[in-house]
């Protein structure tokens, strides 16, 4: 979504803070070929408040880049349409996570954090993560709610469904 945008202005990234590489060197966003392959090309947001992801982000194993991270945008809890990120998962309260996966206190956390440094730290223990999408749920009052579909993923669940019934039919 930001090739449009650096094509139209390279310097676009370095306003903005961004620190880019190609290569593995460090270089001015203005000096890069937008038009060319980005393949090479490695975006980095440094930490600071107006980070897209806050203050915190967790990593867990999966194929496809998918972590759970803070958000300094916390207005887009009360919204009904949420899909907003690449796919990862904002946390309302990322820190009280941050401390339930690291086995320690929201003080330390929160100590952490204000040390100002960028750190890598290892969850100590493993812990099966299991993320799912659902587009129908009960509410609090048991009374089934229906979502929409951002991601248009029921559509495959109802082929599946007809595959099965398809199957099961043919087979009594």
């Amino acid at each position: 979504e930001m090739l449009p945008k650096l094509r139209n202005d390279p310097s676009y990234l370095d306003r903005l803070g961004y620190q880019v590489e190609v290569g593995g060197k460090p270089v001015s966003s203005s000096s890069v070929n937008w038009y060319g392959s980005t393949n090479a090309i490695a975006v980095r947001q440094p930490p600071s408040r107006d980070n897209a992801l806050g203050d915190l982000k967790i990593l867990f194993p999966n194929a496809h880049a998918i972590y759970m991270h803070d958000t300094p945008a916390k207005s887009f809890f009360s919204r009904d349409m949420r899909a907003l990120s690449h796919g990862c998962i904002r946390l309302v309260d990322p820190r009280r996570m941050a401390a339930a996966v690291m086995g320690v206190g929201i003080s330390e956390i929160d100590q952490q954090i204000a040390s100002g440094k960028n750190r890598a730290v290892q969850v100590p223990v493993k812990i099966p993560v299991y993320v799912s999408y659902f587009t129908a749920w009960p509410n609090k009052d048991g009374k089934v709610e229906f979502f929409d579909d951002v991601y248009d993923r029921d559509s495959y669940v109802m082929k599946a469904f007809g595959v099965t019934s398809k199957a099961r039919g043919s087979s009594v």
